[in-house]
């Protein structure tokens, strides 16, 4: 349920799942700064193309503006390496036929790093995260 007495990219914080065995755990720690751990089966990822780094406690950060909209952003590699993870806050995703909380993900990449379009199904494919209903801030 969208909460209206925070704000809204705190909407984002919680403990996220999606499939497969996918759980994504977003953390405020400042204004529009956040932090996000990526397991999968319980595990973090190792990201090959950071030295296998963990995807655990990556930063990211929420902007707006009036022209290009909001964004959540996790960095996936150091920044200046543009390698990231999108995503977007629904209120009321439909899914099994009745709206739920969900984090919808998209990735981007320069262009000119296009080896690392063989990581993107390692860190769980572009689908979707529901909030964990038995884990609710």
């Amino acid at each position: 349920m969208t909460r209206f007495d925070i704000p809204w990219e705190d909407n984002y914080v919680g403990r996220w799942i999606g499939e497969p065995s996918r759980v994504l755990t977003i953390t405020k720690v400042g204004a529009r700064r956040y932090l996000v751990s990526l397991t999968v089966n319980g595990s973090p990822v190792k990201r090959p193309w950071m030295d296998d780094e963990p995807t655990i406690d990556m930063p990211a950060e929420y902007t707006f503006d009036a022209f290009d909209g909001a964004d959540f952003v996790v960095a996936l590699w150091p920044p200046g390496r543009r390698f990231s993870l999108h995503l977007s806050y629904e209120s009321d995703f439909v899914l099994e036929s009745r709206p739920r909380e969900a984090l919808t993900v998209a990735l981007s990449r320069d262009e000119r790093l296009s080896f690392l379009d063989q990581y993107y199904d390692m860190l769980g494919g572009l689908d979707h995260f529901v909030r964990d209903a038995d884990n609710e801030e």
